[in-house]
């Protein structure tokens, strides 16, 4: 049970470094209106659960800024929090659930704490640090920006998930 968690752990971790990749195609601002890393991640943590969907949330951003060179450096903290909390939270909030209606709650649930936790690290980074390139707007702007990205989220996520869910019901 466990190396098949972990197998699949690693699996959305790679597609958290590669399906950014393909988005960036499209040009840079692609990354962050259509998020591309925050669906395997939100992903991980529905279908495996909450301690597999935040290592995806911090290893991915990681490998993705050390492979690839994004997400920035200077932005890498702010994603690795975020995507962290999407993982943990997604998996929190469906553990012990079924049913489409169930994923649905627990991914908006997910993406509320996600980024309440992005605007907490951003608060602390102006507040604590002083840092001036980044504002508490940053946090409404990343929002807007990404509406797209979270659309897709909605309508792709729970049916990818159930249907894995189904298929690995005897794996899982």
């Amino acid at each position: 049970m466990k190396s098949k968690k972990i197998v699949l752990c690693g699996l959305f971790c790679a597609i958290g470094v590669l399906l950014p990749q393909a988005f960036h195609m499209f040009g840079t601002a692609a990354g962050m209106t259509f998020l591309p890393m925050h669906i395997p991640v939100l992903m991980a943590g529905l279908i495996i659960g909450p301690v597999c969907g935040l290592v995806t949330g911090v290893v991915s951003p990681v490998l993705s800024c050390l492979f690839t060179g994004m997400p920035a450096p200077v932005k890498l903290p702010f994603m690795l929090f975020e995507l962290a909390a999407y993982g943990l939270f997604s998996g929190l909030f469906s553990k012990n659930s079924n049913g489409v209606g169930r994923v649905y709650l627990s991914l908006i649930g997910a993406q509320i704490a996600g980024r309440a936790v992005n605007a907490v690290c951003t608060l602390a980074a102006v507040y604590l640090f002083h840092i001036e390139k980044v504002s508490v707007l940053s946090v409404w702007t990343a929002v807007v920006s990404g509406v797209p990205g979270i659309v897709i989220q909605l309508v792709f996520i729970p049916p990818l998930v159930m249907a894995v869910k189904k298929y690995a019901k005897t794996m899982l």
